[in-house]
């Protein structure tokens, strides 16, 4: 009497939906309006404000600091099982 091995490979199915111009799509005419406000206000509140003091040389380190702990944490090491396309079919 032969068992049946179970497939064990990964599937999934890809279904396409139409972009449209609805409330539904990423971009609408409130994101649009709030990125031209942003813009504006960019572009004509600056001559009007008066300047700012520089910061503190210690919060200056702040994105150096951010920059190291994210390419350490990109070249780290994963926990993570492997799910290679080879030990699937292997097994």
């Amino acid at each position: 009497m032969r068992v049946h091995e179970h497939d064990q490979r990964l599937r999934f199915e890809v279904t396409l939906k139409p972009m449209s111009l609805t409330g539904s799509s990423l971009i609408t005419a409130r994101t649009v309006g709030v990125l031209l406000f942003l813009s504006m206000s960019l572009l004509i509140l600056p001559p009007f404000l008066p300047p700012l003091p520089p910061p503190p040389a210690t919060l200056l380190l702040l994105p150096l600091l951010l920059m190291i702990l994210l390419l350490f944490l990109a070249f780290s090491p994963s926990n993570e099982p492997s799910l290679d396309a080879e030990s699937l079919d292997s097994s």
